[in-house]
C-alpha cells in the first residue's frame, strides 16, 4: 500500500544551521502564534541532530528541517541553543522527542507520512528535559536575542501619506527620511497658510500656544502642549543634524527616526484647524 504523505509545509535546508534559524526567525518575526514546539532527536554515537516540529494558529503544523544538534561544540549546536532560547518566549510547550533513523531521513528529504506524524504524536518525551541544558549553552547573553531579526518598517503601523517613501526606504534611507520631513512640513503649510515659516518655527506657530493655528480637541492643557513640543523637539534633534550631515549608514537609527516622524504625522492626522 502507498504511503500517504503527511499535509505540511518544510522550512529551512537539511543541515544548514543558519537557513534553519532564519527560518524560524521569519515565523515569529510574521507574528505567527506558536502554540508548540517539538525536537525530533535523532541519536548517534557522538552527537545528536534535531529538526522541530511547530504547531501555529489553527493547528498548522510545519517542519523546521535537521540544521540543529548538540553534544559538541560547533555552529549547529549555537544554532540549536539560538533557537531554543528564542522559542521559549512564545511558548511553554517545548519538548523533545526521540525519532527513527528512516523518519529523520523523511524529514530531511521533506517527505513524512501521515503515520509519521501519527507516531511522532504517540509517543513520550525525553524525561528528564534535556533540551534545557542546550540552551543554557547559549553564550551571547549580553546581546538580545533578538538582535538577529531582521531591521525592516512595521508597515502596518504607518500613516499612508509615507507608504510610497517606505518602500523606497531600503535604497535610500536618508532620502526617505529627509523625504517624510518635507512632506510633513508641506502638509502643515497647506493646512495653515504659514507659507513663509519653515521647520522649527513653523511648526511653533502652527501647534503651540493657546493661539495656534492647530490644535487638538477634547485633550488638557499639559497633553495639548507635549504633543505640540515633540514637532519642534525632533527638528532640533534629529532633521537639523540630518540636514547638514553626510548620512550615517545606520539602519536602526534609520528606521527608529522613521517611526518617530511617522508619529509626527499621526499627530498632525489628529489635530483640527482651530
Amino acid at each position: 500500500m502507498k504511503a500517504k504523505f503527511a499535509g505540511i509545509q518544510y522550512l529551512g535546508d537539511s543541515g544548514v544551521t543558519q537557513i534553519c534559524k532564519e527560518a524560524v526567525i521569519r515565523l515569529i518575526h510574521a507574528g505567527e502564534d506558536i502554540k508548540d514546539v517539538k525536537i525530533l532527536t535523532f541519536e548517534e554515537a557522538y552527537l545528536h541532530a534535531h529538526a522541530l516540529l511547530l504547531t501555529l494558529r489553527y493547528d498548522i503544523q510545519v517542519i523546521v528541517k535537521d540544521g540543529f544538534a548538540s553534544g559538541y561544540n560547533g555552529e549547529a549546536p549555537k544554532g540549536y541553543a539560538f533557537v531554543l532560547n528564542l522559542l521559549r518566549n512564545y511558548t511553554d510547550n517545548i519538548n523533545e522527542f526521540i525519532i527513527s533513523k528512516s523518519i529523520f531521513e523523511r524529514i530531511s528529504s521533506s517527505s513524512l507520512t501521515v503515520k509519521d506524524i501519527e507516531y511522532i504524536n504517540s509517543i513520550n518525551p525525553v524525561r528528564p528535559a534535556r533540551w534545557y541544558e542546550s540552551a543554557y549553552t547559549y553564550k551571547e547573553r549580553e546581546r538580545s536575542i533578538f538582535s538577529e531579526f531582521p531591521l525592516t518598517i512595521p508597515m502596518a503601523l504607518l500613516d499612508p501619506r509615507l507608504i510610497e517613501l517606505a518602500l523606497e526606504f531600503d535604497k535610500n534611507p536618508d532620502n526617505a527620511i529627509m523625504g517624510a520631513y518635507r512632506k510633513l512640513e508641506s502638509i502643515v503649510k497647506a493646512r495653515t497658510g504659514l507659507n513663509n515659516e519653515n521647520g522649527v518655527k513653523l511648526f511653533a506657530k502652527a501647534f503651540q500656544g493657546d493661539d495656534s493655528v492647530l490644535y487638538w480637541e477634547n485633550l488638557d492643557s499639559g497633553e495639548s502642549k507635549g504633543r505640540a513640543t515633540l514637532f519642534t523637539s525632533v527638528y532640533m534633534a534629529y532633521r537639523n543634524n540630518r540636514a547638514h550631515q553626510e548620512p550615517r549608514h545606520n539602519l536602526s537609527d534609520d528606521i527608529r527616526e522613521f517611526i518617530l516622524i511617522n508619529q509626527l504625522f499621526i499627530l498632525e492626522s489628529e489635530a483640527v484647524v482651530r
